[in-house]
């Protein structure tokens, strides 16, 4: 991909690679900004362990400018991470057909947006039985579910 092409939507997301895989490779993004965010805590953590007894001014200030971009870096993954797996857990919570109950075969015909562009609308079909049926996920925070 380019930089700054448009990245593809969630519709040919699953419907190149398959639910199965997209949900897989969600959770491992998410869970990936987990791990980002964590050791950036541990980097905030050690840095400003001890920083009062630095009596040069320049370098204890360095050491907290270091400290405090390590925690918003920290931040924005915690932000990601949640919001890629909120995402995700929505949309696998309605990856199962109503008629034949099997779960993740599914392939998107449609994607669209609601008319406040907070909810988007996926239509499904279900490729064992061939059900169509909608789903739902948001990108916003208040009316996200886990």
């Amino acid at each position: 991909m380019l930089w700054g092409a448009p990245r593809e939507t969630l519709a040919d997301q699953i419907n190149s690679n398959g639910f199965r895989r997209w949900h897989e490779y969600e959770l491992t993004r998410s869970f990936g900004y987990l791990g980002l965010g964590v050791i950036c805590l541990v980097t905030c953590l050690a840095l400003t362990d001890g920083v009062m007894e630095i009596k040069n001014f320049p370098d204890r200030l360095f050491r907290i400018a270091l400290s405090f971009a390590a925690l918003c870096v920290t931040g924005w993954s915690w932000l990601r991470f949640l919001l890629i797996l909120i995402v995700a857990e929505s949309v696998s919570r309605q990856a199962i057909c109503n008629q034949c109950h099997r779960y993740g075969r599914i392939e998107v015909t449609d994607e669209r947006s609601s008319e406040d562009l907070s909810l988007k609308v996926l239509t499904c079909r279900c490729q064992k039985c061939g059900h169509i049926w909608k789903m739902h996920y948001t990108l916003q925070w208040r009316d996200a579910r886990i």
